[in-house]
């Protein structure tokens, strides 16, 4: 298991900025930086990826939430245009994943259904943009990590369970698997149990995303990561675990260190129990 911790739009943010981010999380001992992204066209990624040597760095996953968020666009849209922005978005961000070597994370681009949408329809629209994306990305190996969303930030696709579902469907007639992103803030507000939650979707889980109850640093909340930790060791799950802790809660070097050294330690202890 790999610790990564979390950077802003990285289509936007500057150079000396990154910089100072990558600097700030190699010294404290993360071995991964995950940014979000936009628009792919704007990142400058001859010149990323040499601060990513330097600093012995590298990035964990591509989140795209900006797609919906920054772009306006959505999986989801009954508008045919609107959709094929959003999947092709989504393409060039494969792109820049292949170029770093690190997953597509998403979620937020199946997009808030407005009132009048049937999630029937909205549901078939996301199928169909996902199927096109993810065969598209495992053209460069590029898998896509898809993420259940609180009630609070959408409304639809929220448990493990109706995600596992929704996605084996998805895969069922395409080359290259989307894999579920779990995030145990999201877990803990819609499933009855994080450690089960993860069992049940163990033969899917890409991506890891851990923040605390109140979406600051672990430790500083209700989240028992302890037995998070416990779980995906005994799944024998070694990929990621990226800190999503909000830069209003605290300092970024405060936050970055603090989450580090308190999972650490657990993600060692359990290592070693085996």
């Amino acid at each position: 298991m790999k610790l990564a911790y979390g950077l802003p739009l990285i289509d936007t943010l500057a150079l000396a900025d990154l910089d100072n981010y990558l600097q700030i999380l190699s010294s404290i001992g993360y071995e991964g930086a995950e940014p979000s992204v936009c628009y792919a066209a704007g990142v400058r990624r001859d010149e990323i990826a040499g601060l990513l040597e330097r600093s012995g760095m590298k990035i964990s996953g591509l989140r795209s939430g900006g797609v919906y968020d920054v772009g306006g666009v959505r999986f989801s849209s009954p508008d045919p245009a609107a959709r094929k922005k959003a999947v092709q978005m989504i393409k060039d961000i494969a792109d820049l994943c292949a170029f770093f070597d690190c997953s597509l994370l998403l979620g937020r681009v199946q997009g808030w259904l407005e009132k009048g949408e049937d999630l029937d329809t909205a549901k078939k629209y996301i199928t169909e943009c996902m199927r096109e994306c993810s065969d598209y990305a495992g053209e460069s190996g590029v898998y896509i990590s898809y993420e259940p969303i609180n009630r609070f930030e959408m409304n639809y696709n929220h448990t493990t369970k109706e995600m596992v579902k929704f996605i084996n469907n998805i895969n069922s007639e395409i080359r290259n698997d989307v894999r579920l992103l779990m995030d145990v803030y999201h877990m803990m507000l819609e499933d009855n149990s994080i450690p089960a939650a993860f069992v049940r979707s163990r033969d899917l889980i890409g991506h890891v995303h851990f923040s605390d109850s109140n979406r600051g640093v672990p430790g500083t909340g209700t989240i028992d990561f302890a037995e998070a930790v416990k779980v995906l060791e005994a799944m024998e799950y070694r990929g990621w675990i990226a800190l999503e802790v909000g830069m209003e809660f605290c300092d970024y070097r405060e936050g970055a260190a603090a989450s580090y050294n308190y999972l650490k330690p657990m993600i060692d202890a359990a290592l070693a129990s085996r």
